[in-house]
C-alpha cells in the first residue's frame, strides 16, 4: 500500500513540475531578409537561447516561426538576436559591419531603413 502511495505522489509531483516548467509558450512569425541554407543556419542558431524552443526559417518565403516561453525572452529580443546574427527583421535592422561580415551569397536586399 504504501508503495502505490509513493508512486501516486511521485506521478502527481512529476506532473505539476511538467506543467509549470513549460512557461507561457507562444508563436511569433515575421520576415527575415537571408538567401540560402547557410543564412537558415546563422537564423535558427542565433535562437539557440534560453526560452527558444525551436526556430524554423524558410529559405523560400524568407519567413521564421519561433515557438518560445514568453515569461523567459520577448519578441524585441528575438528580432535583436537575428540581427545581430547579420540579419535584417521586420523591427530591427543588422549593422553594417555585421551585414558585411556575411558570406557573398548572404548578402540579401537591404532597405535604406526600417518601415514605420
Amino acid at each position: 500500500m504504501k508503495t502505490i502511495k509513493l508512486i501516486i505522489l511521485t506521478a502527481i509531483i512529476l506532473s505539476a513540475q511538467a506543467l509549470f516548467a513549460k512557461g507561457e509558450m507562444d508563436t511569433l512569425r515575421f520576415q527575415v531578409k537571408g538567401n540560402c541554407e547557410m543564412c537558415k543556419e546563422r537564423i535558427e542558431e542565433a535562437l539557440d537561447v534560453q526560452g527558444v524552443k525551436s526556430a524554423d526559417w524558410s529559405v523560400e518565403t524568407k519567413m521564421i516561426e519561433v515557438v518560445y516561453d514568453k515569461t523567459k525572452i520577448d519578441d524585441d529580443t528575438i528580432h535583436t538576436l537575428i540581427a545581430k546574427a547579420g540579419h535584417d527583421t521586420e523591427k530591427q535592422m543588422a549593422s553594417d559591419e555585421t551585414y558585411e561580415d556575411l558570406p557573398g551569397c548572404c548578402h540579401y536586399e537591404r532597405a535604406k531603413e526600417l518601415k514605420p
